[in-house]
């Protein structure tokens, strides 16, 4: 989905990234997350990162309730997060919201980012 490749050394990509979005908040878990290096290095390794990941990307399943995902959005955009990513299976779409803008992405697209140099086919995504 997110590689390696596109964060070059500028960022850390993982798979259920955990985070705090606020210090109230429980620990939550991102399908995918992005984070600059700089707020990476500033977590220690027993240290959950503070704040939402720069991009969330989260995969919906049958649990999911719309509010779940809204509520979840709009919480990492008012605590870090720049880009949120929402991917449909079902549907084979991704939805990116940056800030009050929402586009939505078939599979014959690509999405570019402002994170991150280049682009990330749709299809990629589903394969």
């Amino acid at each position: 989905m997110l590689s390696a490749k596109l964060a070059g050394e500028r960022a850390v990509v993982e798979m259920e990234m955990a985070f705090r979005p606020t210090p109230e908040n429980e620990v939550w878990q991102a399908d995918v997350g992005y984070v600059s290096s700089e707020r990476d290095d500033a977590t220690a390794d027993d240290e959950y990162l503070a704040g939402s990941p720069d991009l969330v990307v989260e995969v919906l399943s049958p649990s999911n309730t719309v509010d779940e995902i809204n509520d979840k959005m709009s919480l990492c955009m008012t605590t870090g997060c720049s880009s949120f990513w929402v991917v449909d299976p079902k549907r084979q779409r991704v939805s990116v919201t940056e800030g009050d803008v929402t586009k939505h992405y078939g599979v014959s697209g690509s999405i570019s980012c402002s994170l991150f140099e280049g682009a990330v086919p749709v299809e990629e995504i589903f394969r």
